[in-house]
């Protein structure tokens, strides 16, 4: 039997016990397409489970995606298995909501996932993570400096997802496809380094092995540690919860004693913090370590009422003994010291990465030739300078009474407050969108937003600065 199909039984007769419908999300790549075999191949032993196919079209590669989504419908009426799929622009979407491409596209794929699986009834979702992904991704959460949470990576079965492959290895999937010849697509995206996983794939990763020929393995295994001490923690967690007096009344309110909770150890902290923050947002999206200490650091304060916004329109209120934290009704004032107060400006590398704490962002940079650059772009979060312009010598720093700038496409100056209401961006917001300013303070970008005249790419211009926000 072929290490493949040993592992994939392993995983299934864990994850599996009982539950007879499985969606499986196949892209038409190598993992997913063995995914698929697998699954059809041994459904009759899985209690003759029924399968369908759930294929996105994210429309990012012209013809190859829909060539993509040609092979995925074809496989599927080979097989005689129903295949749902959908087109989806994510780079549009990406750009509406501000969000990089593959955030918005990660969210867009579970979501369509969810919507077909509650559709066709599912028990279950199928997906092809494989042993290297999960090394990948330690090494992504590492960089990002994610806590324990973030270094346990994915779980062979996590709700209703499922992960057969997650301790098969590329080189043993690879090996597989082709003993037995099946058929399956290449994204040719995943060979540019522009993307972080492909950077640590294609550079990171065979640097590590000279040091370590098996360091995957390592880190796979190191994952599988932490996440049993991170189940261990979390039932502390559940406990400390009631221990404080961890109260829900609503979808956008918690709330804690303040003396129960600094009684707890700084870990559990932590923890009860980001819970609240999970009650009162729904997500943990543009919450950073710095929004968690910086709560508990005004918890720890004596005397009279304390406040602290949050993105997300968030507030975290100290008064009489308890921590409240909520949805903010009034959004008529600036965001606080998480955005402007303790924020004058702070430089930036060029080229590197510069994390500035704006909604968890760091800006990265790089230098490239004119050739490099993709003029049709969607990606609010990416901009192009002409580099002779801007120098190396660049700033972030926040809104000012009596800014102006030169937007892209006008002669004369505007002020920036008159931007911002042609924009009809609220004033609660607008301290919270990072400038990224030359040496003389002059606005080069408003992120996102639009770039500033003087600083755009011509036809005369050699070197170009690319400057991008991810999440942190």
């Amino acid at each position: 039997m072929h290490p493949v199909e040993r592992k994939f039984q392993k995983v299934m007769s864990q994850v599996m016990p009982s539950e007879n419908r499985v969606l499986v999300a196949v892209s038409g790549g190598p993992d997913s397409v063995v995914l698929l075999h697998l699954l059809n191949e041994y459904k009759i032993e899985l209690s003759s489970c029924a399968l369908a196919i759930a294929h996105l079209n994210h429309l990012s590669r012209g013809v190859d995606s829909n060539k993509d989504s040609d092979f995925v419908v074809g496989l599927g009426k080979a097989l005689g298995i129903e295949t749902f799929v959908e087109d989806v622009d994510v780079a549009l979407l990406s750009s509406k909501k501000k969000t990089s491409f593959q955030e918005s596209a990660r969210i867009i794929r579970y979501e369509f996932l969810e919507r077909i699986s509650k559709k066709w009834n599912a028990n279950l979702i199928a997906l092809g993570h494989n042993s290297d992904d999960q090394a990948e991704t330690f090494l992504i959460n590492l960089l990002r400096g994610s806590g324990l949470r973030g270094l346990t990576g994915m779980r062979s079965r996590r709700g209703d997802y499922i992960r057969p492959l997650c301790d098969c290895s590329r080189y043993e999937i690879e090996n597989y496809i082709s003993i037995q010849g099946l058929q399956f697509r290449l994204d040719s995206s995943n060979q540019e380094k522009y993307y972080l996983r492909n950077k640590i794939r294609l550079d990171l990763i065979p640097t590590l092995e000279s040091y370590n020929s098996n360091i995957k393995n390592s880190l796979v295994s190191t994952s599988g540690l932490l996440a049993d001490d991170e189940d261990y923690i979390e039932k502390k967690v559940e406990m400390a919860m009631a221990q404080v007096e961890f109260d829900v009344k609503d979808d956008n309110f918690a709330s804690l004693d303040v003396n129960l909770f600094n009684s707890q150890h700084p870990a559990l902290q932590k923890r009860l913090i980001r819970q609240a923050i999970l009650v009162a947002k729904g997500d943990l999206r543009s919450i950073s370590v710095r929004h968690v200490l910086k709560i508990i650091q005004m918890m720890k304060l004596e005397n009279g009422v304390k406040e602290i916004h949050l993105p997300g329109f968030l507030t975290a209120v100290c008064d009489k003994g308890k921590l409240f934290v909520r949805k903010r009704h009034n959004c008529d004032f600036v965001e606080d010291e998480f955005f402007s107060g303790d924020f004058e400006s702070k430089g930036i590398n060029v080229p590197g990465t510069t994390e500035i704490g704006f909604r968890g962002l760091c800006l990265n940079t790089k230098l490239v030739s004119t050739k490099d650059i993709d003029f049709y772009s969607t990606n609010s979060n990416k901009a192009y300078f002409d580099y002779d312009k801007t120098g190396s010598d660049i700033k972030v720093r926040v809104f000012r009474p009596g800014d102006r700038f030169v937007p892209l496409g006008m002669k004369g100056t505007k002020k920036l407050k008159a931007f911002f209401i042609d924009e009809k961006i609220p004033r609660d917001q607008r301290k919270s969108i990072p400038l990224i300013t030359s040496i003389n303070d002059d606005i080069i970008w408003v992120y996102e937003k639009r770039i500033g005249e003087r600083y755009r790419v011509t036809d005369k211009s050699t070197r170009v600065m690319v400057v991008e926000g991810t999440m942190a």
